[in-house]
């Protein structure tokens, strides 16, 4: 079912209200033909009866032998008449409710004369079909027999089309150009009233990459100023949340780095070399751990402002970079892209990866690649790769890997994910997976803008 429906709620709104239109619609047309079809067959019974009535008013002022001449020269294609009676019990007459009605139509117009004996046979027509005046299902043919005062007799055959075709009438074409007019007119609204929940899902996946960004407009219906408000008291309470541990942190590491100076003077007034080398390389580690925390705590800092750049340019001048400080770097660029970012962040990021690689599998290649909706940086080595269980437990703070990957390698295991935290602020993705060929695979995503 879902396959079916559209994926938005603005287009399975307007299908429902277009469902709904013509329903509606449809039900309204063919109640409003089956009591056209009867006015029409009534109206044209009661025109028939007055011209009826008027030939034979005319030929009653004639002489008997010549009345048949005045009949036959009032004759029509739907109108005929004869001289003598059509005996009613030969024929089918129709015996329902519209058969009746309009016989009763043809006795009101002959009421005027009352000198007039009249008899009414509605039938269903079953004759020929008549170019000039093609007939529907509802069209009926009538019997009416005349006595004259005078015992004279004449017999007058109608027919009565039916009502045309829907599909021909102004108004069939009038209401369509209401449906299509409502309908846009309910597109229009509808995409207003959508329109906040469209701004809250943006929003929600803005916070997501900044949690600075600036807060909803609380207007619209009540429903949405609730959801907006609940939203931005959401925002602010995560803002004051990560910007709290931000500077619980900065002020955790001034402490400890004040302590460890601290410690550092007394490690340089030890006498003795070997327990001052020790010391040093403890107080070392310290220092290495304290930068790492601290990076990583920093690593989604949103202070520099994004610009629009040269991917192409800014990797080719980060591999060339690291070529020149003798790093094992292979790179190549099929294409170039303009990417919306923050360069330092974002060069931060790619170095990681690119010195991950190298430290642990003696070599990297870089290639760029440009999608329709972003840029894909792959950073291949030719190591041992990562076991498959790990692969997503690595990206963890403080997960290393054993064998080449080890902490014993350097780094305290923050690295990756320092890269990732980057990646996510500018709304990109990394993965991790290993080459069947041997070694480890590393693909950044990113989209070409960011918010």
């Amino acid at each position: 079912m879902n396959r079916i429906l559209p994926d938005t709620l603005k287009a399975r709104t307007i299908l429902l209200l277009t469902l709904v239109f013509i329903v509606s619609h449809t039900l309204s047309l063919m109640i409003y033909k089956a009591n056209r079809d009867e006015s029409v067959l009534l109206t044209e019974a009661s025109d028939l009866a007055q011209r009826i009535l008027g030939i034979v008013d005319l030929a009653y002022t004639f002489p008997a032998e010549q009345r048949q001449k005045i009949l036959t020269a009032a004759e029509t294609q739907l109108l005929t008449s004869y001289p003598d009676l059509v005996p009613l019990d030969v024929v089918a007459c129709q015996q329902n409710a519209l058969s009746v009605e309009i016989s009763d139509r043809i006795f009101q117009i002959f009421q005027q004369r009352p000198a007039y004996q009249i008899d009414v046979c509605v039938r269903r027509f079953d004759g020929g079909q008549d170019l000039r005046y093609p007939r529907s299902e509802r069209a009926v043919d009538l019997l009416v027999n005349i006595h004259f005062p005078d015992n004279e007799t004449a017999s007058f055959h109608a027919e009565l089309p039916g009502a045309s075709s829907l599909l021909f009438e102004a108004a069939t074409l009038h209401l369509l150009l209401v449906i299509v007019l409502a309908l846009l007119i309910t597109w229009y609204l509808i995409s207003k009233l959508i329109s906040p929940i469209d701004k809250l899902a943006s929003a929600a996946e803005h916070i997501g990459m900044n949690i600075d960004v600036e807060p909803l407009e609380e207007a619209g219906a009540k429903e949405i100023r609730v959801a907006a408000r609940a939203f931005n008291e959401m925002q602010g309470r995560l803002r004051r949340l990560l910007h709290g541990q931000t500077e619980m942190f900065a002020a955790i590491s001034h402490d400890l780095k004040s302590a460890v100076t601290r410690l550092q003077l007394r490690c340089d007034l030890l006498v003795d070399e070997k327990e001052r080398e020790g010391l040093q390389r403890v107080v070392q580690d310290m220092r290495n751990m304290i930068a790492s925390i601290v990076d990583f705590v920093r690593g989604d800092n949103v202070d520099e402002p994004i610009r629009r750049i040269s991917i192409g340019d800014l990797l080719e001048s980060l591999c060339e970079d690291l070529i020149e400080e003798s790093a094992p770097v292979e790179y190549r660029m099929d294409q170039t892209a303009y990417l919306d970012c923050r360069p330092a962040q974002f060069k931060r990021a790619v170095q990681n990866l690119i010195e991950n690689a190298c430290k642990h599998a003696g070599s990297a290649f870089v290639h760029l690649q440009v999608h329709q909706a972003g840029v894909s940086i792959v950073i291949e080595d030719n190591g041992v790769g990562i076991p498959e269980n790990q692969l997503e437990d690595v990206i963890r703070p403080f997960v290393t890997v054993d064998q080449s990957r080890s902490r014993s390698a350097g780094g305290m295991g923050l690295g990756l994910a320092i890269t990732q935290k980057i990646i996510h602020s500018h709304g990109g993705t990394l993965t991790l997976r290993n080459k069947p060929s041997g070694g480890l695979l590393v693909e950044l995503w990113c989209p070409f803008s960011v918010t």
